[in-house]
C-alpha cells in the first residue's frame, strides 16, 4: 500500500476565484510546500510537514485547513459547491475507504496477468478522430474493403513494410483492437501518403504532440450514469471512491515527481444521460462500437464556467481548451468514468481516459483504479506498456517514446532485469525508463553491464559531463548486476546541451567484489541520443573509469604523464610518488607493476576528474614519501599529455628527492 512522507492537507479557501487559487498555489510553492491537487477555485491541496502547512495558512486566506474529515456540523458555513468538495475529501477518510486500500489483494500482480483483463492497448493516435477522417476519404475513394482472410496478420505486415520508425509501427499496429475491420482493410487499400497525412491531423493536437509530466496540467473528470429507471449507475458509496482512487492516483505521480512541480487542477461533472445499456452490441466489437453510446450524450451534458459542448470528439476536445485556458495549464485532458457496459475497463488515447465498470474493472477490483489512473496518465505523456502476457504486451525494448524518446528497456519480454513498475503491473513505483518516457529526465544513461563471470559490482558509479557529476543509482534496486541492462532518469532543469562536454563513466574503488565490465553505454538529450559505445572494458585497479564520448576538448578529458627515472646507481625507489597540479593529486602507481626503476620511463594514465583545464596548470608538484630502506630517488624528468596535446615537457630535471627535500616544482 502506498504511504506518503507528510500528510495531506486540505485548505479551503475563503473567497474562491481563479486569481485567489492562483495566489494560494504560488504561495505555496514558493514555501517549498508540494500541491498536488487544485480542486477548481475551491481549494488545494498540499504536502508538507506540519509547520510549513501551518505557515501557509496564517495567510489568512482559506477558511479551513484539514488532514482528516471535516466535521458535518460546521457544513453549514459552506457553499454548496463546497460541500461536495468537502463529501469527496471525507470519503476518503472513511473506515470504509482505508479498509479497501488496506486489500493487497492484487497488489504486484502483472496487468497481463491471464487471471485479469488487461487495460486495452494503448496507441496516440485516436482512434475516433482517425475513423472520422478516414470515412471522408471513404467517400473520395471508391474503395471495395472487402473483408480478407487473416486481415490481421496483413495489416501488421502492412504497417510494419511502410511506416519508418518504430514508434509510428507501434502505435498504428494498435489501431487495430479500436477500428472496425473494415477500416482496417481501406488502410491497407488507401496510398501510405494518405495514410500518413491522416496520422498528423489526427495527432496534431493531443498527445502524440508531445506532453512532459510536469507544472500544471487540468483534468475533467466527468461521470457518466444513467437517469433511466434500471439503468446503470454508482452508487454514492461507489461514486465517491472511485472518485478518490481516481485523486490517488494523481497524488502519487506528483509525489513521485523529481521536485514535485507537478499539480492537477479537477473540474468534477456528474452527467445523468436518458440512455439505456446497448444489449445489442457485443462487448469485443471495437470501442467506436460501444463507447460512443454512453460518451457522447454524457459530454452534451458537460457544462463548464457556463460553456457546452456537442456530443462527439469536437466537444471533448473544446472542454479541454476551456479548462486549460481557464486554468493556465500546460495541458488538459478528461477522465470519463462510467458503469455502462464498455469493451475494456481502462485506456487512454485521444487526450481522454476512459475507466468502465467493465467486469468489476476487469477483476481488478475499485481499489486498483489508484494504480490504473496512474498508469494511463503516464501514457497520456509517453510512457509505454512494460508488462508480458494477455491484452497487448511490449515485445521490444528499442522502441522509443516521450518526448525525449527513451527506449522501453524495460519492456518485460527483453529486460535485463525487469524492473516493478506501473506500467508492468499494479504496484506502486515508477521506474528509470518509464520516468524517462514522461519527461521526467533531462539526460537518460543506459548503462550494460557484460555477461563474462565476476561482471557486476556493488561499487559506486557516477557520470561525468565536465563540469558536472551524476550519481548513477536506483533505489530499493540491486544495479550493475551481471548481464544487466539499466536506465538513470537525470534530473537537472538547468542543464543546456553546450554543459555536456564529454560522457565519462566513473566508478569507486572495489568493494569485496572487484572490478566492474562495462558492456556498453548509450546517452539520450532532449531526443537526441548523443553517444553510443560498446567498450566490454574492464573498471577497476588504476583504471576506474572509461571515456565514452568527447564533445569539448577545452576541458581536459583524456590524462596522460610519463616519469623517468635517472640511470644511475641507486636512482630507483619503491617508495610512493605524488602528482598535484591546480590543487588536485595522483598517486602514481600501476597496480602489479615495478614503478621507478633505474633508467626506466613509467606512463601513468589519470582519471582527470571534473572541471579540469589546462588552463588552470600553473605548476607541477612532484613529492616522494619518506626515504624507505632504498634512500632517495633520482627524478630525470617529466612529460604531461593532455587530450593528447603535450602540455609539458621536462627531460632535464636531474633532481635526488631524499632525506627533506623529497619535493619538485616546476612551473608551465
Amino acid at each position: 500500500m502506498r504511504t506518503s512522507k507528510y500528510e495531506h492537507y486540505l485548505l479551503l479557501l475563503r473567497n474562491p476565484s481563479k486569481e485567489t487559487i492562483s495566489l494560494a498555489t504560488r504561495l505555496a510553492r514558493s514555501m517549498n510546500i508540494s500541491v498536488p491537487i487544485r480542486y477548481g477555485n475551491l481549494a488545494i491541496e498540499v504536502v508538507a510537514p506540519d509547520e510549513k502547512v501551518e505557515a501557509l495558512y496564517s495567510q489568512d486566506l482559506f477558511i479551513t485547513m484539514v488532514n482528516g474529515a471535516i466535521s458535518r456540523d460546521n457544513l453549514q458555513r459552506y457553499s454548496k459547491e463546497s460541500k461536495r468538495l468537502i463529501e469527496l475529501w471525507n470519503s476518503r477518510h472513511s473506515g470504509r475507504f482505508i479498509k479497501s486500500k488496506q486489500d493487497l489483494t492484487n497488489y504486484g500482480i502483472s496487468w497481463g496477468d491471464e487471471h485479469f483483463k488487461p487495460p486495452a492497448p494503448y496507441t496516440k493516435i485516436n482512434p475516433g478522430r482517425f475513423k472520422e477522417l478516414l470515412d471522408d476519404l471513404l467517400k473520395k475513394q471508391k474503395l471495395k474493403t472487402r473483408i480478407e482472410k487473416d486481415l490481421i496478420r496483413k495489416f501488421d505486415a502492412y504497417i510494419e513494410r511502410n511506416a519508418k520508425t518504430k514508434e509510428l509501427i507501434h502505435h498504428l499496429k494498435n489501431l487495430k483492437y479500436y477500428l472496425p475491420r473494415k477500416y482496417l482493410v481501406a488502410i491497407i487499400e488507401l496510398p501510405w501518403p494518405l495514410i500518413l497525412q491522416v496520422v498528423d491531423t489526427v495527432t496534431a493536437a493531443d498527445e502524440f504532440s508531445c506532453w512532459k509530466m510536469s507544472g500544471s496540467v487540468t483534468v475533467g473528470i466527468v461521470f457518466v450514469e444513467s437517469s433511466v429507471s434500471g439503468g446503470p449507475k454508482f452508487s454514492d458509496n461507489e461514486r465517491n471512491d472511485i472518485y478518490n482512487e481516481i485523486i490517488d492516483g494523481l497524488s502519487y505521480l506528483t509525489d513521485e515527481h523529481p521536485t514535485n512541480n507537478l499539480t492537477w487542477t479537477t473540474d468534477t461533472q456528474f452527467a445523468r444521460i436518458n440512455v439505456a445499456n446497448d444489449q445489442t452490441v457485443n462487448e469485443e466489437a471495437p470501442f467506436d462500437a460501444i463507447e460512443p453510446h454512453w460518451r457522447d450524450p454524457g459530454m452534451a451534458k458537460v457544462n463548464y464556467n457556463g460553456n457546452t459542448y456537442t456530443g462527439d470528439w469536437d466537444g471533448v476536445f473544446a472542454y479541454r481548451e476551456d479548462m486549460r485556458l481557464q486554468n493556465q495549464s500546460d495541458y488538459a485532458f478528461v477522465i470519463f468514468v462510467t458503469p455502462y457496459r464498455n469493451n475494456w475497463h481502462a485506456y487512454a488515447g485521444g487526450g481522454r481516459i476512459v475507466l468502465a465498470k467493465h467486469n468489476n474493472w476487469g477483476g481488478w477490483g475499485r481499489n486498483t483504479l489508484d494504480v490504473i489512473t496512474s498508469h494511463e496518465t503516464s501514457h497520456l505523456f509517453g510512457s509505454d506498456d512494460e508488462y508480458t502476457g494477455s491484452g497487448s504486451p511490449c515485445t521490444d525494448c528499442e522502441t522509443l517514446s516521450g518526448c525525449d524518446l527513451i527506449p522501453n528497456g524495460n519492456c518485460g519480454s527483453c529486460a535485463a532485469p525487469h524492473q516493478s513498475c506501473i506500467m508492468a503491473e499494479n504496484q506502486h513505483r515508477i521506474c528509470q525508463y518509464t520516468r524517462g518516457q514522461i519527461g521526467w529526465s533531462d539526460i537518460f544513461v543506459e548503462l550494460f553491464t557484460d555477461t563474462d563471470k565476476w561482471s557486476g559490482t556493488n561499487d559506486d558509479v557516477w557520470l561525468d559531463i565536465g563540469d558536472r557529476v551524476y550519481t548513477l543509482d536506483t533505489k530499493d534496486h540491486d544495479d550493475r548486476e551481471r548481464g544487466n541492462r539499466e536506465g538513470y532518469a537525470i534530473w537537472d532543469k538547468d542543464i543546456q546541451r553546450s554543459d555536456i562536454k564529454r560522457i565519462l563513466i566513473r566508478k569507486s574503488k572495489e568493494g569485496s567484489a572487484g572490478g566492474w565490465k562495462l558492456k556498453r553505454v548509450r546517452v539520450f538529450f532532449q531526443g537526441e541520443m548523443l553517444c553510443d559505445e560498446s567498450p566490454h572494458v574492464w573498471l577497476k585497479d588504476d583504471h576506474r573509469w572509461f571515456l565514452a564520448c568527447v564533445f569539448d576538448n577545452s576541458i581536459i578529458n583524456r590524462l596522460e604523464v610519463q616519469v623517468s627515472t635517472g640511470d644511475v646507481p641507486y636512482a630507483g625507489t619503491d617508495d610512493k610518488v605524488t602528482l598535484t597540479m591546480a590543487a588536485r593529486s595522483w598517486n602514481l602507481d600501476v597496480k602489479g607493476h615495478n614503478d621507478f626503476e633505474r633508467g626506466n620511463t613509467d606512463t601513468f594514465y589519470l582519471d582527470p576528474g571534473p572541471s579540469f583545464y589546462s588552463s588552470d596548470i600553473y605548476s607541477i608538484r612532484i613529492y616522494k614519501s619518506p626515504d624507505g630502506l632504498a634512500g632517495g630517488w633520482n627524478l630525470k624528468g617529466i612529460t604531461i599529455n593532455a587530450n593528447d596535446l603535450t602540455i609539458f615537457n621536462n627531460q632535464s630535471i636531474n633532481r635526488w628527492l631524499e632525506d627533506n627535500h623529497r619535493t619538485w616544482e616546476g612551473f608551465k
